[in-house]
């Protein structure tokens, strides 16, 4: 089975989508729709990418013209994958691959100073809701290190924090599948 990219320099090309198991890589669907809402956005933007799995939200953004890309995720063959999938895809300038856990690696860049993240996305196990709310924290608090941050996760799920920081802004679904926007109150 292989990943499509949807638009940008390197359209209609195709990367192999990972065989490791619970890896569920961004639906072309989905993934068009993300794209689609944030428009020219992402031109010129350096995007997180949390959880980044198979890469396929990376180097979607970076075909269609962003800036930088760090996608972090913890698995070392799939970090493997994404660095050889950028390079067949001519796709390497302006991405890093930095394989760690997700909240710690949010920690290293906030204590880097590192706030210059226009836009995120994290698409963490759907089971793990805990991780999930350890992101959205991570991520906004105690200041925000983007500007949105975007949350794939199952049809029906929604996290807010309890005082409403970060604030949910937008949620779209895609059959089994919502894409959440969060954005710092």
């Amino acid at each position: 089975m292989s990943l499509r990219i949807i638009g940008g320099a390197a359209r209609s090309r195709r990367i192999p989508s990972p065989e490791e198991q619970g890896v569920r890589p961004t639906g072309d669907r989905v993934r068009e729709a993300l794209f689609n809402i944030w428009g020219n956005a992402v031109v010129g933007a350096h995007l997180l990418d949390l959880c980044a799995g198979s890469g396929a939200i990376s180097l979607e953004a970076l075909s269609r013209g962003a800036a930088g890309v760090v996608a972090v995720e913890k698995n070392p063959r799939l970090c493997a994958a994404m660095r050889r999938n950028a390079e067949v895809l001519s796709l390497q300038e302006g991405f890093e691959v930095r394989c760690a856990g997700v909240i710690a690696e949010i920690a290293r860049i906030r204590a880097q100073g590192s706030r210059g993240f226009d836009l995120a996305f994290a698409d963490p196990p759907w089971r793990e809701d805990a991780l999930r709310l350890e992101i959205l924290q991570a991520v906004f608090t105690p200041e925000p290190i983007c500007a949105q941050l975007v949350m794939e996760a199952p049809r029906g799920a929604q996290w807010e924090s309890e005082a409403g920081e970060p604030k949910l802004v937008r949620e779209r679904r895609y059959g089994d599948t919502c894409l959440l926007f969060y954005e710092a109150g």
